[in-house]
């Protein structure tokens, strides 16, 4: 691409003019003799002095403004070169950005796609290196580091293999962690599966083995407060059926109509049963308000 401007010459005529104030030492001396006279804190002005204190105060006034006019005309007629030649300027400035922009535009594009090259041919062998240690090329963390042209590729690489080796071992840990977590979930009667998402949320396997102590301990409690309110509704029930029927013989009566609500008989049958069979037959029994007897061969 040409640059023949950039090898041009910038050239400036600059001639600095000179610019004094001829009588200066004079003018000072007078404003200071006159400052010196009437710079008081206490100034007063009476009725004797008004009309010549006016008058001295118009003057310098006047002598104030003169000065501060001519300060202002030098400097119009001082700025008319610098405006024309800050004109110039900004005309040339203005031209080079015309050109400027776009190349930069084109510059900054390629250099993204350079980057973005570098970019996927790092992932390429990032996903390789992760296809080895059998983990997810989601999981990399990226170091834009990585895209510096300056940046070794055998520090690049053996940073990927790094991770790759650290998220392998912390996925074999939690899978240890989490066949732990389901075989003492079950033991206790309890779903395994939001035991193990703890793990994975990164909750210690100290800490989710105590999770399912309390869920333990929680669920016996409930299952024991279940079985009091099971028991006590049944009282409650039986203690109203029984304040409205009477037992005669095999039959219950209702008290108000006399009807037969229920009549009982006796079976006899021969059953062979383990012990821990026995018991829970013996807990039917219970539950259901069934007279039995027992006769054991």
């Amino acid at each position: 691409m040409s640059n023949e401007l950039v090898q041009m010459e910038t050239q400036v005529n600059f001639k600095p003019a000179e610019l004094s104030l001829t009588n200066k030492d004079e003018i000072i001396a007078k404003a200071v003799a006159i400052r010196d006279k009437f710079k008081k804190d206490n100034l007063i002005s009476t009725p004797e002095t008004l009309a010549g204190d006016k008058e001295v105060l118009k003057d310098l006034k006047g002598k104030r403004k003169e000065l501060d006019n001519a300060r202002l005309e030098v400097q119009r007629e001082y700025k008319k070169p610098l405006n024309a030649f800050e004109a110039d300027i900004k005309e040339a400035l203005g031209i080079i950005d015309e050109a400027v922009l776009p190349i930069d535009r084109a510059v900054k594009d390629e250099e993204a796609r350079q980057k973005e090259e570098r970019h996927q041919a790092i992932l390429v062998v990032a996903t390789e290196i992760f296809e080895q240690y059998d983990v997810s090329i989601d999981e990399l963390e990226f170091n834009e580091k990585w895209l510096n042209k300056t940046y070794q590729k055998s520090k690049r690489e053996q940073e990927i293999i790094e991770q790759a080796m650290a998220l392998r071992a912390k996925q074999d840990e939690l899978a240890t962690n989490a066949a732990e977590v389901e075989k003492l979930a079950l033991g206790r009667n309890l779903d395994p599966e939001p035991f193990i998402q703890q793990l994975y949320n990164n909750i210690s396997l100290a800490n989710v083995m105590e999770n399912i102590d309390e869920a333990n301990k929680q669920a016996k409690a409930r299952k024991d407060r279940d079985e009091r309110l099971r028991i006590a509704r049944e009282v409650q029930e039986r203690a109203q059926r029984e304040a409205k029927t009477t037992t005669v013989g095999d039959k219950r009566i209702d008290n108000e109509t006399g009807e037969v609500i229920e009549e009982f008989k006796t079976f006899r049958f021969k059953a062979k049963l383990s012990v821990k069979q026995a018991k829970s037959l013996k807990l039917f029994f219970n539950d259901h308000e069934i007279d039995f007897e027992v006769e054991g061969v």
